[in-house]
């Protein structure tokens, strides 16, 4: 082996070093796929549970306002 060789093995290693990450990510993934998750039944049942207990707030029927904004001529009082 050369000087000239030593780039091409680092390449060499370095593709053997990502296709050995996306192999064992894959591995992992299909490993894991049939499993169910705890933690997303949980949470699915405390959404279901978790209902607005209050009306959203809306604009008046009667003046056309938000709850929270002036009139137009408030600073005429």
């Amino acid at each position: 082996m050369s000087a000239e060789d030593t780039l091409a093995v680092c390449m060499l290693f370095v593709l053997l070093i990502s296709a050995g990450t996306l192999a064992t990510i894959l591995f992992s993934m299909m490993r894991n796929a049939g499993r169910k998750d705890e933690l997303a039944d949980l949470l699915k049942d405390d959404e279901a549970s978790s209902e607005p207990e209050i009306e959203p707030v809306g604009p008046d029927e009667e003046s056309g306002q938000l709850p929270w904004e002036k009139d137009a001529d408030w600073w005429r009082e």
